[in-house]
């Protein structure tokens, strides 16, 4: 194991080097996915805007923005989830039951979420002990923004070397001893205080936790599989330029439709002596002015047309659906109304090849998750199944009665039943297990129902056993009457 001043020195310099020049991305997504707020909790405008602009541009401005990036990032999340588990369990726990007991059937969402914002998602596997003492499998899961972890080789190895955890005023390093924690002092520590500065701070080590798994169980998540040499990006920085385009034109007609839109009417030579007089010139529909008509005119600005920016929203829109691979109706664009099954699935297929980009990144490492339970559980047949398999649910837009009808085909031509409960649509991974052990109960109770009557009902006689039936050697040997030969006289 470390020593104290060795893991405080590592835990530094991943902090230094790794993290604080990954953290200014990783925030610059963060703003770009929260309202933007001032000091008294009300809403900003994210366009820039000069320092001396009256209320009302800042107010109008504000009031225009409509982010999408939230949309973008629900989008996809919502269509991943994992709903069960395939592995050769052998003696030991089922895997699928540290999942359940970590809840990570809601807690899959979130890290979903991370992963596709920012690229990376990270998840930790340690043996930790459940509600009523027994041992058990503690899953922990982390965004990027609270930890980064460190490969010698970031496509191929499957296990970093360290990670450094930051939360609040807790630091951990997790390597493939023990988790070494630190609590940041703020306060200035007094002479001769053990400890190591950083930015002004005091870490105070405390007793490691030994795990001894001889990896460093972190287990990495990606949107998509990048290669050593690549930057991982997520989802939502690529938009993030459209996006501030989008504000802009929304920021524009907003003014135009408020202040620009109406006609007004302007008289150059004479001014109204009182607001009275001001009033009823505003509601003639014909002026008389006791007045030279030479040193008086009238005239009329036109409004400003909102039409140019309507067109430009929505060709930005566009633009945004294109890029992240949406559904064209996701984004509000009209003149999509009224469509059948088979149009929604095509104007969807985009977004389904790119979800499935996705569901094989991360279900390789949900994979390793769960092999890594299975190893804290010492279930080593589980913990070396690299066939295993998790199961997705479907979300995609296709008929229920015409995909049913299909499985049944299948089911005819010799699948068996529980391999086509499978891709029944909205069966969940609980749901399919309760149906499979249904199934073989009924066929166990059909075997042996069959077997009762079968006992219960008497044999049928046979030939010889028959009333009246001659005997088998009456004919002779060959049951052929006598001289019944060929060649015979």
């Amino acid at each position: 194991m470390l020593s104290n001043k060795a893991a405080l020195d590592r835990a530094l310099s991943i902090f230094n080097e790794s993290r604080v020049p990954e953290q200014k991305r990783l925030d610059r997504i963060d703003a770009a996915l929260q309202p933007k707020l001032g000091e008294d909790g009300l809403p900003l405008p994210r366009m820039e805007l000069p320092d001396d602009a009256p209320e009302i541009l800042t107010r109008l401005t504000t009031e225009a923005e409509t982010n999408y990036l939230p949309l973008a990032l629900d989008t996809y999340a919502q269509v991943l989830r994992v709903d069960g588990y395939i592995t050769e369990v052998g003696d030991g726990r089922d895997p699928w039951t540290a999942w359940q007991r970590n809840r990570m059937d809601a807690r899959q969402t979130p890290l979903h979420r991370a992963t596709l914002a920012y690229g990376t998602g990270y998840a930790t596997a340690l043996p930790g002990v459940d509600g009523f003492g027994d041992p058990f499998p503690t899953a922990r899961i982390y965004s990027p923004r609270n930890m980064t972890a460190m490969y010698e080789d970031r496509e191929w190895d499957d296990w970093p070397v360290d990670a450094l955890v930051v939360h609040g005023d807790r630091w951990e390093l997790i390597t493939d001893e023990a988790v070494y924690t630190f609590m940041v002092e703020k306060r200035a520590p007094i002479q001769g205080g053990l400890g190591t500065y950083s930015a002004g701070r005091l870490l105070t080590p405390s007793t490691p936790a030994q795990h001894s798994l001889g990896v460093a169980p972190v287990v990495k998540y990606h949107d998509r599989h990048y290669l050593s040499d690549e930057r991982a990006e997520g989802i939502i920085e690529p938009l993030m330029t459209v996006q501030k385009r989008i504000d802009r034109t929304s920021a524009n007609q907003m003014i135009a439709q408020q202040v620009a839109i109406f006609k007004q009417r302007y008289v150059v030579g004479w001014v109204p002596e009182s607001e009275e007089e001001e009033f009823k010139a505003n509601l003639a529909r014909v002026h008389y002015l006791d007045m030279d008509p030479s040193e008086v005119e009238f005239g009329e600005w036109e409004g400003t047309p909102i039409e140019p920016y309507i067109v430009g929203g929505n060709q930005a829109r566009r633009d945004f659906a294109a890029l992240g691979q949406l559904p064209a109706q996701t984004t509000g664009l009209d003149g999509i109304s009224n469509i059948s099954d088979a149009t929604l699935a095509g104007l969807e297929a985009a977004k389904n090849r790119r979800a499935g980009v996705m569901t094989t990144s991360l279900g390789e490492s949900h994979e390793q998750l769960m092999r890594l339970f299975a190893y804290i559980d010492g279930n080593d047949t589980a913990a070396r199944d690299f066939s295993s398999e998790v199961l997705w649910r479907d979300f995609e837009s296709r008929s229920f009665g015409a995909q049913v009808d299909g499985l049944g085909k299948l089911v005819s031509m010799g699948l068996p039943p529980e391999i086509a409960m499978e891709d029944v649509p909205g069966m969940s991974g609980q749901k399919l297990l309760r149906v499979q052990r249904a199934m073989r109960r009924e066929q166990g109770r059909r075997v042996l129902q069959d077997l009762r009557d079968r006992a219960a009902t008497p044999p049928l006689p046979t030939p010889s056993d028959a009333p009246g039936a001659p005997d088998a050697g009456a004919l002779g040997p060959q049951n052929t009457p006598e001289g019944d030969t060929e060649g015979g006289e």
